[in-house]
């Protein structure tokens, strides 16, 4: 795996030479020199465009009828939410990323695969690191992700809605000594095992957004599992906060969490996949993967509780 090479995607072409136009979208056709006219919006609202709330770049992937990539644009700021080509006729297919990374920060890079084959089909998206034992790396970025495809033909201009959705999973835990003394100050880890690691670029699972008058597809997830690591620390409260932002999850992921303090394990590993399986959530579909969890640890057993869902007791010593 290599990281991204951005400057083997970008193709400075006159396509895309419409980008620098001062068109918006509620100008008619005829008045702007371009014939693809997109809008991004945020799946959650089909009132008003929130996109840029949630995404600072955006990075757009074109590609032809045979899914070859023909070039590569980020979008920054308010830009986020829209972009104007003009292109020939044919078959093309967008594909969206928001919030990746840049290579500045390598704790949150994605990383690009196969990268002398660029072709949609076999590009992807992977979280997996090398050289960090035993394989722990860091929270990812926020991510985003939405694609289309569409047909240009005698020239007539294409409009199209298109709706990001979730492409990372947030999972917030606090943990709470109910009987005894928490553990004394010291340095505290949460690990998080069996995470998705590689998305494709050809979308997943498509789902209606929550208005109901669109739709939205998240990306597919082509294996791969990694382990997941984050700062905690001990609250005024003596409880201890920690919070992974991952690859989605499905409804297949096995969780395993723990909590470490100084290198030792204090909390064994917890099958969260046990306690999302009670919930009427579908892990494959949904558009929002954010969990705020309370684990409360008893002399004899773990409760993990979620508001506004029911219990799930792990009985048992801690390990």
């Amino acid at each position: 795996m290599g990281r991204i090479q951005t400057g083997r995607f970008w193709m400075i072409c006159s396509i895309l030479a419409a980008m620098l136009s001062g068109c918006s979208f509620g100008d008619e056709p005829s008045v702007c020199p371009y014939n693809v006219r997109m809008e991004y919006w945020y799946a959650g609202s089909s009132t008003e465009n929130t996109l840029p709330t949630y995404v600072d770049n955006l990075r757009q992937y074109l590609f032809d009828a045979k899914g070859n990539l023909l070039a590569t644009i980020t979008l920054k700021g308010d830009s986020v939410a829209g972009w104007n080509g003009n292109l020939p006729d044919g078959d093309y297919t967008l594909v969206l990323w928001g919030n990746l990374s840049d290579e500045s920060n390598a704790n949150e890079t994605i990383q690009i695969q196969n990268e002398n084959d660029m072709n949609m089909n076999e590009m992807t998206l992977s979280a997996q690191q090398t050289g960090i034992p035993p394989g722990y790396r860091g929270n990812t970025s926020r991510l985003y992700y939405g694609t289309t495809a569409f047909t240009l033909k005698n020239g007539a201009t294409r409009r199209r809605r298109v709706y990001l959705s979730h492409a990372h999973a947030v999972l917030s835990v606090t943990v709470r000594w109910m009987t005894g003394e928490p553990p004394a100050d010291g340095i505290f880890r949460m690990r998080l095992k069996g995470i998705p690691a590689v998305y494709g670029f050809t979308g997943g699972n498509e789902a209606t957004i929550p208005s109901g008058d669109g739709q939205y597809i998240i990306p597919s997830i082509t294996g791969g599992i990694t382990y997941n690591e984050t700062r905690a620390a001990l609250s005024y409260d003596e409880e201890v906060i920690g919070e992974f932002v991952t690859f989605r999850y499905t409804a297949s992921t096995r969780q395993l969490w723990s909590l470490w303090r100084d290198g030792e394990q204090i909390i064994k590993d917890l099958d969260l996949n046990l306690f999302f399986n009670k919930q009427s959530v579908s892990m494959d579909t949904n558009m929002e993967q954010e969990f705020d969890l309370l684990v409360s640890v008893y002399d004899d057993k773990i409760i993990v509780t979620q508001a506004t869902a029911s219990d799930w007791d792990e009985g048992g010593t801690i390990g």
